[in-house]
Protein backbone atom coordinates (compact mmCIF):
# COMPACT_ATOMS: atom_id res chain seq x y z
CA UNK A 1 0.00 0.00 0.00
CA UNK A 2 1.35 3.41 -0.97
CA UNK A 3 0.84 6.51 1.11
CA UNK A 4 0.68 10.07 -0.11
CA UNK A 5 3.48 11.43 2.04
CA UNK A 6 4.69 15.05 2.04
CA UNK A 7 8.11 15.78 0.60
CA UNK A 8 11.02 15.78 3.05
CA UNK A 9 12.01 19.41 3.11
CA UNK A 10 12.12 22.41 5.41
CA UNK A 11 11.33 25.52 3.34
CA UNK A 12 12.93 28.63 4.82
CA UNK A 13 11.63 31.44 2.60
CA UNK A 14 7.96 30.53 2.14
CA UNK A 15 5.61 32.62 4.23
CA UNK A 16 8.02 35.53 4.64
CA UNK A 17 7.77 38.99 3.04
CA UNK A 18 9.68 39.14 -0.25
CA UNK A 19 10.68 42.78 0.16
CA UNK A 20 11.82 44.91 3.08
CA UNK A 21 8.92 46.43 4.98
CA UNK A 22 8.75 50.06 6.13
CA UNK A 23 9.02 50.75 9.88
CA UNK A 24 5.89 49.92 11.87
CA UNK A 25 3.66 52.98 12.11
CA UNK A 26 1.41 51.70 14.92
CA UNK A 27 1.63 49.74 18.16
CA UNK A 28 -0.44 46.99 16.57
CA UNK A 29 1.91 46.51 13.62
CA UNK A 30 4.95 46.63 15.88
CA UNK A 31 3.50 44.01 18.23
CA UNK A 32 2.37 41.72 15.39
CA UNK A 33 5.84 41.84 13.87
CA UNK A 34 7.50 41.26 17.23
CA UNK A 35 5.28 38.23 17.84
CA UNK A 36 5.79 36.65 14.41
CA UNK A 37 9.52 37.41 14.36
CA UNK A 38 10.10 36.09 17.89
CA UNK A 39 7.89 33.02 17.69
CA UNK A 40 8.26 32.05 14.02
CA UNK A 41 11.47 33.66 12.81
CA UNK A 42 9.38 35.98 10.66
CA UNK A 43 7.32 33.26 8.99
CA UNK A 44 3.80 34.69 8.67
CA UNK A 45 2.46 31.45 7.16
CA UNK A 46 3.41 29.45 10.27
CA UNK A 47 1.70 32.00 12.52
CA UNK A 48 -1.38 31.76 10.31
CA UNK A 49 -1.48 27.97 10.64
CA UNK A 50 -1.05 28.10 14.40
CA UNK A 51 -3.67 30.76 15.08
CA UNK A 52 -6.20 29.76 12.43
CA UNK A 53 -6.23 33.31 11.05
CA UNK A 54 -6.06 33.34 7.25
CA UNK A 55 -2.67 34.00 5.69
CA UNK A 56 -3.87 37.12 3.80
CA UNK A 57 -5.15 38.63 7.05
CA UNK A 58 -1.96 37.83 8.98
CA UNK A 59 0.13 39.11 6.09
CA UNK A 60 -1.70 42.44 6.00
CA UNK A 61 -1.39 42.83 9.78
CA UNK A 62 2.33 42.05 9.60
CA UNK A 63 2.88 44.46 6.72
CA UNK A 64 0.89 47.20 8.45
CA UNK A 65 -1.68 47.61 5.68
CA UNK A 66 -4.39 46.46 8.12
CA UNK A 67 -4.46 48.34 11.42
CA UNK A 68 -8.03 47.93 12.65
CA UNK A 69 -8.83 44.24 13.31
CA UNK A 70 -11.69 43.53 15.67
CA UNK A 71 -11.16 42.34 19.22
CA UNK A 72 -12.16 38.78 18.39
CA UNK A 73 -9.44 38.57 15.74
CA UNK A 74 -6.81 39.78 18.19
CA UNK A 75 -8.03 37.33 20.83
CA UNK A 76 -7.75 34.49 18.30
CA UNK A 77 -4.21 35.52 17.35
CA UNK A 78 -3.08 35.93 20.93
CA UNK A 79 -4.63 32.79 22.39
CA UNK A 80 -1.96 30.20 21.39
CA UNK A 81 0.77 32.50 22.74
CA UNK A 82 -0.94 33.34 26.02
CA UNK A 83 -1.53 36.96 25.01
CA UNK A 84 -4.64 39.09 25.59
CA UNK A 85 -6.09 41.28 22.85
CA UNK A 86 -4.98 44.36 24.79
CA UNK A 87 -1.31 43.34 24.37
CA UNK A 88 -1.49 44.21 20.68
CA UNK A 89 -2.84 47.73 21.26
CA UNK A 90 -1.50 48.99 24.59
CA UNK A 91 2.07 50.30 24.40
CA UNK A 92 2.19 50.35 28.21
CA UNK A 93 1.98 46.55 28.42
CA UNK A 94 5.34 44.71 28.51
CA UNK A 95 6.44 43.59 25.05
CA UNK A 96 7.76 40.24 26.30
CA UNK A 97 5.92 37.08 25.29
CA UNK A 98 5.13 34.62 28.14
CA UNK A 99 6.03 31.31 26.50
CA UNK A 100 7.55 30.81 23.07
CA UNK A 101 6.46 27.24 22.54
CA UNK A 102 5.56 23.95 24.22
CA UNK A 103 7.33 22.39 27.18
CA UNK A 104 8.22 18.72 26.85
CA UNK A 105 9.89 16.21 29.18
CA UNK A 106 12.96 14.10 28.42
CA UNK A 107 15.25 11.81 30.45
CA UNK A 108 17.96 13.22 32.76
CA UNK A 109 21.35 14.26 31.42
CA UNK A 110 23.04 11.02 30.31
CA UNK A 111 25.84 9.69 32.54
CA UNK A 112 25.68 12.71 34.81
CA UNK A 113 26.17 11.14 38.23
CA UNK A 114 26.60 14.42 40.09
CA UNK A 115 23.30 15.97 39.15
CA UNK A 116 19.91 14.95 40.52
CA UNK A 117 18.42 12.27 38.28
CA UNK A 118 15.22 14.09 37.41
CA UNK A 119 13.43 14.61 34.13
CA UNK A 120 14.41 17.65 32.10
CA UNK A 121 11.99 20.22 30.72
CA UNK A 122 12.79 21.15 27.12
CA UNK A 123 11.34 23.91 25.02
CA UNK A 124 9.88 23.16 21.59
CA UNK A 125 9.67 26.72 20.22
CA UNK A 126 7.03 27.94 17.80
CA UNK A 127 9.94 28.69 15.46
CA UNK A 128 10.86 24.98 15.37
CA UNK A 129 8.23 24.31 12.72
CA UNK A 130 7.26 21.64 11.70
CA UNK A 131 8.28 19.97 15.01
CA UNK A 132 6.00 22.26 17.01
CA UNK A 133 3.00 21.58 14.78
CA UNK A 134 3.80 17.86 14.70
CA UNK A 135 3.97 17.69 18.51
CA UNK A 136 0.50 19.23 18.77
CA UNK A 137 -1.03 17.07 16.04
CA UNK A 138 0.43 13.83 17.38
CA UNK A 139 -0.63 14.72 20.93
CA UNK A 140 -4.19 15.33 19.73
CA UNK A 141 -4.25 12.14 17.66
CA UNK A 142 -2.99 9.96 20.54
CA UNK A 143 -5.40 11.60 22.99
CA UNK A 144 -8.28 10.50 20.75
CA UNK A 145 -7.25 6.84 21.21
CA UNK A 146 -8.11 4.76 24.26
CA UNK A 147 -5.24 4.67 26.81
CA UNK A 148 -4.37 0.98 26.46
CA UNK A 149 -1.02 -0.82 26.27
CA UNK A 150 -1.55 -1.10 22.50
CA UNK A 151 -1.82 2.66 21.95
CA UNK A 152 1.20 3.77 19.85
CA UNK A 153 4.09 5.61 21.51
CA UNK A 154 2.43 6.51 24.83
CA UNK A 155 0.52 3.33 25.77
CA UNK A 156 -1.55 3.80 28.94
CA UNK A 157 0.35 6.88 30.06
CA UNK A 158 -1.44 10.07 31.08
CA UNK A 159 -0.43 13.53 32.31
CA UNK A 160 3.36 14.02 32.66
CA UNK A 161 4.08 10.40 31.73
CA UNK A 162 2.20 10.96 28.44
CA UNK A 163 4.21 14.11 27.73
CA UNK A 164 7.47 12.36 28.63
CA UNK A 165 6.88 9.42 26.28
CA UNK A 166 5.74 11.65 23.43
CA UNK A 167 8.62 14.11 23.77
CA UNK A 168 11.22 11.37 24.15
CA UNK A 169 9.89 9.59 21.08
CA UNK A 170 9.99 12.69 18.87
CA UNK A 171 13.39 13.89 20.14
CA UNK A 172 15.03 10.46 20.16
CA UNK A 173 17.49 11.28 17.34
CA UNK A 174 18.70 14.33 19.24
CA UNK A 175 18.84 12.45 22.57
CA UNK A 176 20.93 9.73 20.92
CA UNK A 177 23.26 12.36 19.49
CA UNK A 178 23.56 13.86 22.97
CA UNK A 179 24.58 10.47 24.40
CA UNK A 180 27.34 10.34 21.80
CA UNK A 181 28.54 13.79 22.80
CA UNK A 182 27.61 15.28 19.43
CA UNK A 183 25.07 17.81 20.65
CA UNK A 184 23.38 19.11 23.78
CA UNK A 185 19.68 19.28 24.56
CA UNK A 186 19.15 22.64 26.32
CA UNK A 187 16.71 22.75 29.20
CA UNK A 188 13.71 25.08 28.96
CA UNK A 189 14.70 27.16 32.00
CA UNK A 190 18.27 27.65 30.76
CA UNK A 191 18.95 31.33 30.12
CA UNK A 192 21.36 30.24 27.40
CA UNK A 193 18.32 29.42 25.24
CA UNK A 194 18.15 33.15 24.48
CA UNK A 195 21.71 33.11 23.14
CA UNK A 196 21.94 32.66 19.34
CA UNK A 197 24.72 30.06 19.62
CA UNK A 198 22.35 27.86 21.67
CA UNK A 199 18.85 28.77 20.54
CA UNK A 200 19.44 28.84 16.77
CA UNK A 201 21.13 25.40 16.51
CA UNK A 202 18.40 23.92 18.73
CA UNK A 203 15.63 25.34 16.53
CA UNK A 204 17.43 24.19 13.36
CA UNK A 205 17.84 20.66 14.75
CA UNK A 206 14.18 20.47 15.78
CA UNK A 207 13.03 21.69 12.36
CA UNK A 208 15.09 19.03 10.58
CA UNK A 209 13.98 16.18 12.84
CA UNK A 210 10.39 17.44 12.67
CA UNK A 211 10.50 17.36 8.86
CA UNK A 212 11.62 13.72 9.01
CA UNK A 213 8.85 12.73 11.42
CA UNK A 214 6.31 14.63 9.32
CA UNK A 215 7.00 12.18 6.50
CA UNK A 216 7.26 9.04 8.62
CA UNK A 217 4.20 9.71 10.80
CA UNK A 218 1.97 10.99 8.02
CA UNK A 219 -0.26 7.84 7.91
CA UNK A 220 -0.79 7.91 11.69
CA UNK A 221 -1.68 11.60 11.72
CA UNK A 222 -4.16 11.05 8.91
CA UNK A 223 -5.67 8.01 10.62
CA UNK A 224 -4.67 5.71 7.76
CA UNK A 225 -4.26 1.95 8.39
CA UNK A 226 -0.75 0.89 9.28
CA UNK A 227 1.09 -1.49 6.87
Amino acid sequence: MKYDRPAFQVPRSRGRPRVALPPAASVLTRRIRHLVDSAHDGNVAESSRLTGISYPTMSRLYAGSSIAPNTRTLETIGSPYGLAASWFLDSEEPESIPVLGRIGLVPPVPLDRKERRSLREVLIPFAAWPMFELFNKLEARLTELDPTPDRPIVGEATADAFTFRLTTFLLQPLLNAERLGLTEVPIAADSDMARPEVGKPWVASLRSVGAMWEVVLHPMLKGEPQP
